[in-house]
């Protein structure tokens, strides 16, 4: 395991405990030839991108430890080249727009000194994580779960639950689902690129493709936001995945139905209109600060449905590893806001263990989550 910063009190690393496996990491490309992309000069079946932390029997003597910046490198072929450049300029704005440029609780601008936002994500960057490269991965009988981020996000948004889970005996892909156009805001897709049920297709190609890894039947699904939506609208009578964790919605805000047919529809048409079924036990979580169960997903037709909600403030993105990225950094920045980061972090630990505690109870056959409301009142 890298050598972390001595002063990093509460940060990441210091509170998220591995398991029993090191965690080996690598990428790969999926093509999808059911639909052509096209942009700016690559030509040919849709790519999809994919990152795989998975357990391993021992570090290796002298390990390569996957950087944060590594993340931004996909090991691609010269064709796709300038596609990979795009994206990663579009990574690196992201993580500048959403983790670094503002305070997530007050949405004022970070004051970092002499440090601009370029620097500090160069130093980012630099921080080792708790995986390594290892280009040896071998079908085993590990269970899968499958990430799914959220809108304007990245594969990576959950590196530290992907190596939580990895050190526990899990194989996790996480795709990204976004692709650059010309002339496109990153996350949206021209108009006239629009091709109904791609996007569900494209989940279900990656769920095919993560259950190939295994010989374990066992296929899980953790979805952030739109990644939970999209879960929602791709996963419904699907009898590979044995168990789905939503981590916000945001729809569990909304009790106006009429409102969430205009801004969710396709959500609204599964649920609604067609009661889709899922063979599967569900867990909503959403931090709306009260201890009953999410209006809109009270009917969902599951098994079994469990509610996760915490009494303290929990922003959206709270719920995602890189959110406390910048605690990595302790004293060699000053940040106003690190202290609502800590604070946060005890949090996201605490559903960490009630999602391992779902999953684990879906994978043995027996329920061990007592309640199907959880409120977490502290800290």
């Amino acid at each position: 395991m890298p050598a972390l910063l001595c002063d990093a009190q509460n940060a990441l690393y210091d509170v998220i405990k591995p398991g029993h496996f090191p965690v080996g990491f690598k990428d790969t490309i999926v093509f999808d030839s059911h639909f052509q992309y096209e942009a700016f000069d690559y030509k040919g079946p849709k790519p999809h991108f994919i990152k795989i932390w998975f357990p391993v029997t021992a570090t290796p003597a002298f390990p390569q430890w996957v950087t944060v910046k590594d993340f931004f490198e996909t090991n691609t072929s010269g064709k796709l080249a300038t596609i990979q450049a795009e994206l990663e300029k579009n990574f690196r704005e992201m993580l500048i727009r959403d983790f670094i440029k503002e305070n997530p609780a007050t949405g004022e601008l970070n004051d970092y000194g002499n440090t601009s936002h370029d620097a500090m994500l160069g130093l980012l960057g630099a921080i080792k994580t708790n995986s390594f490269f290892y280009k040896d991965f071998t079908k085993a009988a590990f269970p899968v779960i499958v990430y799914h981020h959220g809108s304007q996000s990245f594969s990576f948004e959950n590196f530290a639950m992907a190596e939580y889970f990895a050190s526990r005996g899990f194989i996790v892909v996480a795709s990204g689902f976004h692709l650059p156009y010309e002339e496109t805001v990153y996350g949206l897709k021209p108009l006239n690129r629009l091709i109904k049920n791609e996007e569900e297709h494209s989940l279900k190609t990656i769920v095919k493709f993560a259950a190939s890894l295994t010989r374990s039947k066992s296929v899980f699904f953790i979805g952030h936001s739109w990644g939970a939506q999209m879960g929602l609208r791709s996963l419904d009578n699907d009898t590979t995945i044995k168990a789905f964790v939503s981590l916000e919605t945001t729809i569990e805000f909304k009790t106006d139905h009429e409102k969430i047919k205009e801004f969710w529809p396709e959500v609204y048409q599964k649920l609604v209109t067609e009661k889709a079924a899922y063979p599967f036990p569900i867990l909503f979580c959403a931090a709306t600060g009260e201890e009953k169960p999410f209006a809109f997903f009270e009917n969902v037709n599951v098994p079994e449905k469990i509610f996760v909600s915490t009494k303290k403030e929990f922003e959206h993105n709270a719920y995602l590893s890189v959110f406390y990225l910048r605690l990595l950094l302790a004293n060699k920045v000053n940040q106003p806001d690190k202290e609502i980061m800590q604070n946060r972090l005890a949090l996201f630990i605490k559903h960490l263990a009630l999602i391992e505690t779902f999953i684990d109870g879906a994978l043995t056959g027996k329920k061990k989550l007592k309640h199907n409301v959880h409120f977490i009142k502290d800290e």
